[in-house]
């Protein structure tokens, strides 16, 4: 019998099908090498399956069943062809098509965990010792990582190569490391790449912009007449829009405190003041810190869910605080997922849970978070009939047992995002992170460092099953503690900014230090309209309608920040961005507590309907808006600590010199009436 080093070498010298595309590929013969491609890879499927497949087609998500029972070797040569296909698809600048290609590589190789004796999750590797394989999925993140890098989704672009160094090269057998591995992986470009993201430096995006992947958008910070209450800055807090205020409840200064348990408004048409309402009035003994909780709205109602089976209400209308009773009776299977009890949730206090309201069925739905039994996150997903109050497990365990139990839905986690589809048929969760580090006596899957997802997944609610998603299109990459919501008027899910706990953070300079985490500060949406799928028998057209994600492209942002909230006015369409924290190392800052937590507030502007970008004005912000923590010069566009004009204008305009300022005061003057003062 052959050992396995033999067989290894053996799989080595196996010539696969698709590399006679590679051979015609670099002799210059394109079209040719996109045909054989092309054949090779319809050859190997069945004739109604698309290829690339669409983010939503019936046969499945990420893993399908056809990629899932096919042959090892003959998946290995369908990657090499998807690899091929996004190679002339970029080549013939079809970005959008060579993003899709990329995307299907990613599918078959999720599809290689079906040769495995037991599930695992998602923090254990897999790797076929068939040595192409991972050549092949490392081309693949090395394209997506190019295209994204071109089209300034810098987050995307290096945590694409970080996966392949982290995930498909580490890891592997040596004989997985061929040259060209090692010389995709460049350590010194992956370097490069591990600034910050956006990076507040890279010039303003002037060039016209790709409708499918990236939008025009303008974030504005909102000056708040009287700062008092949260203006002094939230983290882990409750926050919503209802009646034209928005309100904000709980939360923390800093990691250390103090905490809150106050609920303020504020009125979004005059910006006067922030009003403290009643605060919450339940003894800190019976539910906990008011930390890591969400609020939904439901008949006039802001329902807070604190991890008890009673809710805890605030009437909008007569701002009074009560409680709710609800029901659970927990059957067989749920007491197989580990609930020991009349109630899903051991201990008094649960949080970091996504808590999502579908207010066309009346549902509240609950998933993960951290309770009695672990801080680490679990996968618990919990349904609330708000006409019955009655509630039901749909699927997850209290506490992730030591072996995965199928593939069949999210690991467990906390703080992901989450929204539910407008006619409350599918719920879906986004990333967050598996805190291996706050392990409790006894749990498994106890590391040194949190895990951070970079998945994506449905519910249906009908069929009550799971499927994970495509990332199609110019998505984020992976990330916890986002803010997220979904804006019916722009028919968009939006996110902002969050952290992701290994991704580094490198400044090549060494002007700043290094970390081995990455805050975030860029912006996308998510459009989850039914996809068109486009016919076997045709070839697929240059780019992809929805669902599939943008970037939003912006001349200024807010600063790098985890914990924030995305809230919508429901009247006016409107999005605001408010709070969260970052490391105060991170970016520059005066203090010296560990933690920084913001009390601004922004407004999101974005190209489409209802979007109110007209209001902007692009051109002027992309030489006075604020990049993060730093401003633009208005001359060169540069971002820094610069000082601001010292004329009449009274500092509308900041300069990064006296060379700068000799250069544009003159445009400064004329445009903006400023004179000596």
């Amino acid at each position: 019998m052959a050992t396995q080093s033999e067989l290894t070498r053996l799989l080595s010298s196996i010539t696969m099908p698709c590399e006679e595309g590679d051979k015609l590929f670099a002799i210059g013969r394109f079209e040719a090498a996109e045909k054989m491609y092309l054949d090779l890879a319809r050859g190997m499927v069945s004739f109604n399956h698309p290829l690339p497949m669409t983010a939503n087609h019936p046969s499945g998500g990420v893993v399908c069943d056809l990629y899932w029972n096919m042959h090892p070797l003959k998946r290995a040569n369908l990657m090499g062809c998807c690899v091929g296909m996004a190679k002339c698809m970029r080549r013939k600048k079809q970005i959008e098509l060579a993003l899709a290609w990329c995307e299907e590589v990613n599918s078959l190789y999720r599809c290689e965990y079906s040769h495995l004796a037991e599930p695992v999750y998602d923090w254990i590797d897999n790797h076929l010792d068939i040595p192409c394989t991972t050549l092949y999925k490392i081309r693949a993140l090395c394209i997506a990582s190019e295209i994204f890098a071109e089209l300034g989704n810098s987050g995307t672009a290096v945590t694409r190569v970080w996966a392949g160094k982290t995930k498909h090269f580490v890891p592997v057998p040596e004989a997985h490391r061929t040259p060209e591995v090692k010389k995709l992986l460049d350590t010194e470009l992956l370097t490069k790449m591990m600034t910050l993201h956006p990076n507040p430096n890279a010039p303003p995006h002037k060039a016209k912009l790709i409708p499918g992947l990236q939008i025009q958008g303008s974030w504005k910070r909102l000056s708040v007449k009287n700062h008092s209450g949260p203006s002094e800055g939230r983290e882990s807090f409750a926050c919503f829009i209802w009646n034209g205020h928005l309100y904000v409840a709980g939360g923390r200064r800093c990691s250390l405190g103090p905490f809150h348990r106050d609920i303020w408004k504020l009125n979004l048409t005059t910006l006067d003041a922030w009003e403290p309402l009643p605060s919450y009035p339940f003894a800190l003994h019976q539910t906990g810190l008011f930390v890591g909780w969400e609020m939904v709205i439901h008949d006039n109602q802001a329902i807070l869910f604190t991890g008890r089976p009673d809710l805890d209400i605030f009437d909008l209308t007569t701002e009074l605080w009560s409680t709710r009773p609800t029901s659970f009776t927990p059957t067989a299977e749920d007491i197989k997922a580990g609930i020991t009890d009349a109630w899903a949730y051991p201990g008094i206090h649960q949080a970091d849970a996504a808590v999502v309201y579908a207010a066309k069925t009346g549902k509240m739905y609950v998933f993960g978070g951290s309770h009695g039994s672990t801080m680490m996150g679990c996968n618990l997903f919990m349904e609330l009939n708000l006409t019955t109050w009655t509630w039901r497990r749909l699927s997850g365990q209290v506490r992730a047992p030591r072996v995965a139990p199928d593939f069949s839905c999210p690991s467990p986690r906390k703080s992901a995002g989450a929204w539910a589809s407008v006619d409350g048929k599918r719920v879906y969760l986004l990333f967050g992170h598996y805190d291996r580090a706050a392990g409790k006596s006894g749990e498994f899957h106890q590391e040194s460092e949190a895990f951070g997802y970079e998945d994506f997944w449905s519910f249906d609610v009908q069929e009550e099953k799971w499927r994970r998603e495509r990332m199609s299109g110019n998505p984020p990459c992976s990330r916890t503690e986002l803010a997220c919501v979904y804006n019916e008027t722009w028919k968009r899910v939006v996110i902002f900014g969050g952290y992701h706990p290994t991704l580094p953070t490198i400044d090549i300079t060494e002007k700043l230090p290094s970390f081995g985490y990455s805050y975030f500060a860029d912006t996308f949406l998510y459009d989850p309209a039914p996809a068109r799928s486009p016919s076997i028998s045709q070839t697929p057209p240059p780019t992809v309608t929805a669902p599939k994600w943008q970037q939003v492209l912006t001349p200024g942002f807010p600063t790098y920040r985890c914990q924030s909230h995305l809230a919508v006015d429901p009247d006016t369409g409107r999005t605001y961005l408010f709070g969260g924290w970052t490391n105060n190392q991170y970016i520059p800052t005066h203090t010296k507590v560990i933690s920084r937590s913001f009390g601004d507030l922004w407004e999101l502007k974005v190209d489409l309907p209802g979007g109110h970008l007209n209001e902007a004005d692009i051109e002027e912000e992309m030489r006075v808006a604020r990049a993060g923590p730093w401003q633009r010069c208005y001359n060169c566009a540069a971002a820094g600590p610069w000082r601001k004009c010292g004329g009449s204008c009274k500092g509308r305009v900041f300069f990064c010199g006296s060379l700068c300022l000799r250069e544009g005061w003159r445009e400064h003057k004329t445009k903006h009436g400023c004179r000596k003062a």
